[in-house]
């Protein structure tokens, strides 16, 4: 097994040396397996500290095992005949690997160790408590039921299980929330109040290090900044690569690429290295025909890291059709919360005009489709506004399975489809499973599959998002279905098969992922796997969730058996606070929030960044301060015009679209920011798309929107560079290195003008030679 350490490897490293640069290097010894299925990296088994549930599906879904190894330190027992494993214990160092042997070869898998510690939380016996005491944070999810305090020693305390790292929280006592009175250290909320932090630390002493992979030649990868007596594994594809391809050298390593990747038109390296402390960033390089990709023309459908999405609402884009136009006929629904004509021929439109052409997008995501109520539900009454809503948003279904007449016809979806894709655009559509609309034939059969809208001392199971996430319901007409039992997950996961199997839809964008169980989503991956396309013709599906929580329970739905990533909301909120009033608490909230993100989700995720959605106030706005994060933001939509931003706020829009561009992970943009489109949060966020009539601002800002997009696309460590982010004379900067080749791109988030770094630019709305305030410059080394 290809683990090496850095200590007493002379011998090896001199024979690895001579073996492999030899002139005649007709065999090697390694056989790679060639099912396509999985060239894929596997994604690593993270372990809890006491038992982790392990699904073989998750892997092999539709292949016999034939035998599997684990490490000794874990403890293996059947659960059930579903192929699903206890895994009991933990391993000793950071990194692990399991063993899998199937009629199609060898596999292996890395595990990850659990780091959690267990962290006593006293309770400051200044708090008098008279009924009740509860603790949440983003160590648990915000969920007060998580972490029940006991009563010791004439003391309240409780035990937490987390990561090392920093944690906000605040009290619950008596049912007001309140900071920790004996914390000092508290930060903004967001929303005109504090949250206290704790920070928990490991027990073991790290010794982490920045990996890089800064050059390749002559069949091998050499890579920088592997402490000594680390330990370093190579994957290609989902196979070890034997210890003789690992070349140890002072001060760099060596990876000798095996003969058999040529055969392969795509395949992956992935390079881990570890200590019993800790592990290092993983470095991950795609491979074409054996050589490392160089050039975003090599790249292909199916290399997702390269999407640049554009999100946009059907109703509010564009109208290609005013005969099917509907609105809701009720005087209680406002204008604003009632169909505005947008369409799928709205869409084909833009597409054919070559609107997306020319902003640069290669992925359109599509709000939800599915047939909604044709009557008004709901009702918003608050500060004198009192409205009812029609389902032109799309998240109201009454069918999973047939397109709103309101937007068209299944022949126009098609004609959508198939023109879009001709161009090289990916399709993603927005699907909602959790619930469904009461009129929903489903529930009106069945109303036994939804839980129950009553919880057991009588309250209202509606909007309880953390205490009873798998059972609340969003709103008294809409039953959240209970996706725990088989019998329900099997037709409500066909009905999701039919958009990517009959339709072709690239992929999903899940609502409300954290309201559904993992029964759900492992059984809808295994069938997208087993589809023709995905088999026989090596398409990859695409999946990303929406969860608003901690990373810990975000990262838990990210896995080869279930989706492949979630937007990053938590590094969305750090980064709009920071570029919309630039303080230096916000900065230092941002690079924490961006360094536990890259450490729970990898530096090569494939998360999802966002210039804004839906469900929040358009960022312009809140960096013009038209709109506050201290107030209610749905409510200032209603009661006030948020008009034009101020020059500032299309410069901070700007800073964040650069900096979604510039990062790991999937770049989107909402509809009209990439013009600086204003508004409140829902349904001011929400208005039609403007296509014409720009002014100045608008037209700096789209352009500047599609230069950044050449850019990421022109420079592939923008797409699988690994990356540092850190702070150099009040700048933000992230540094993105693949192969040698190193971008570094500095936010002058600041009212002072700054020097130009050193360097070739690359690109910056600045004046020559400087970075002025609240500008960016990318520089190439």
């Amino acid at each position: 097994m290809a683990f090496r350490t850095l200590r007493n490897c002379a011998f090896l490293a001199v024979f690895g040396i001579l073996f492999f640069n030899s002139c005649s290097r007709n065999s090697d010894g390694f056989t790679a397996n060639d099912d396509f299925r999985y060239t894929y990296p596997f994604t690593p088994i993270r372990l809890s500290p006491d038992t982790t549930i392990f699904y073989l599906d998750d892997y092999f879904p539709d292949e016999p095992v034939d035998s599997f190894r684990f490490p000794g330190a874990l403890q293996v027992i059947k659960k059930s005949e579903d192929r699903i494993y206890q895994l009991i214990g933990n391993v000793d160092m950071a990194i692990d690997v399991a063993i899998f042997y199937t009629k199609s070869g060898k596999y292996e898998i890395p595990i990850y160790r659990s780091e959690k510690v267990r962290y006593t939380y006293i309770l400051p016996k200044s708090i008098d408590v008279k009924q009740s005491v509860a603790i949440k944070g983003t160590f648990n999810s915000w969920n007060t039921l998580a972490n029940p305090f006991e009563l010791k020693d004439g003391v309240y305390q409780t035990t937490l299980l987390a990561d090392p790292g920093t944690y906000e929280y605040v009290l619950v006592v008596d049912g007001r929330e309140m900071t920790d009175p004996e914390n000092p250290n508290i930060v903004s909320n967001g929303m005109g109040g504090f949250n206290s932090v704790l920070s928990i630390e490991s027990g073991k002493s790290e010794n982490c290090g920045y990996v890089e992979a800064v050059n390749y030649e002559d069949g091998m990868l050499r890579i920088k900044g592997i402490k000594q007596d680390q330990k370093v594994i190579a994957f290609f594809n989902n196979q070890i690569l034997p210890e003789n391809f690992i070349n140890i050298n002072p001060g760099h390593v060596d990876i000798v690429f095996p003969l058999a990747s040529v055969r392969f038109p795509r395949s992956w390296l992935r390079v881990f290295s570890y200590s019993d402390g800790c592990r290092n960033n993983e470095i991950l390089i795609p491979l074409a025909e054996g050589r490392p990709v160089n050039s975003y023309s090599q790249l292909t459908r199916n290399d997702w890291h390269a999407t640049i999405w554009y999100f946009l609402m059907v109703d509010r884009f564009n109208n290609g059709n005013p005969a099917n136009d509907q609105k809701v006929d009720d005087p209680e629904v406002l204008p604003i919360a009632n169909y505005f004509g947008g369409d799928l021929k709205g869409i084909l439109q833009k597409v054919a005009e070559g609107y997306f052409d020319s902003l640069g997008v290669n992925a359109i995501w599509l709000s939800p489709i599915t047939q909604n109520p044709t009557g008004a539900w709901g009702l918003w009454d608050k500060g004198g506004v009192r409205t009812k809503f029609s389902g032109y948003h799309g998240y109201w279904p009454v069918s999973n399975v047939r397109v709103d007449h309101r937007f068209g016809t299944a022949e126009d979806l098609n004609t959508l489809l198939t023109t879009g894709k001709k161009k090289g655009y990916r399709f993603v559509l927005d699907y909602v499973a959790n619930h469904v609309h009461q009129e929903h034939p489903i529930y009106q059969k069945h109303p036994d599959w939804a839980t129950s809208l009553y919880l057991p001392d009588g309250s209202l199971n509606t909007e309880r998002w953390d205490d009873h996430r798998l059972t609340t319901w969003f709103d008294v007409f809409m039953p959240t279905l209970d996706l725990t039992r088989p019998d329900i997950v099997e037709p409500m996961t066909d009905s999701a098969l039919v958009w990517v199997r009959d339709y072709g839809f690239d992929g999903f964008r899940h609502d409300a992922t954290k309201h559904i169980d993992e029964l759900f989503w492992r059984t809808l991956t295994k069938k997208i796997k087993l589809l023709d396309r995905v088999r026989r013709k090596g398409d990859r599906i695409y999946q990303i969730g929406e969860t608003y929580g901690s990373p810990e329970l975000i990262a838990s739905y990210i896995s080869s058996g279930m989706l492949d990533a979630q937007f990053d909301f938590n590094l969305y909120d750090a980064a709009i606070r920071y570029f919309a009033l630039g303080g230096d608490a916000d900065l230092d909230k941002l690079l924490t929030t961006i360094q536990t993100s890259l450490k729970t989700y990898g530096m090569h995720h494939l998360m999802g960044h966002i210039t804004g959605n839906q469900d929040r106030p358009r960022f312009i706005s809140l960096a013009s301060g038209d709109v506050r994060f201290d107030e209610d933001t749905k409510l200032a939509g209603y009661t006030r015009k948020i008009g034009k931003p101020s020059r500032e706020a299309y410069l901070k829009l700007q800073l964040l679209t650069a900096f979604n561009m510039t990062m790991p992970g999937i770049p989107i943009l909402y509809y009209g920011d990439e013009i600086g489109m204003p508004g409140a949060n829902d349904p001011d966020n929400r208005r039609m798309m403007k296509f014409s009539d720009w002014d100045k601002d608008e037209k700096n800002t789209f352009d500047l929107t599609r230069r950044l997009i050449a850019l990421r696309k022109e420079h592939l460590p923008l797409i699988y560079g690994t990356t540092r982010i850190y702070t150099q004379n009040g700048l933000l900067v992230i540094e993105r290195n693949y192969l040698g080749k190193k971008i570094q791109v500095y936010f002058n988030n600041t009212p002072l003008e700054q020097p130009m770094p050193a360097g070739r630019v690359l690109l910056t709305n600045s004046s020559e030679g400087t970075i002025s305030p609240y500008t960016f410059a990318i520089i190439g080394q």
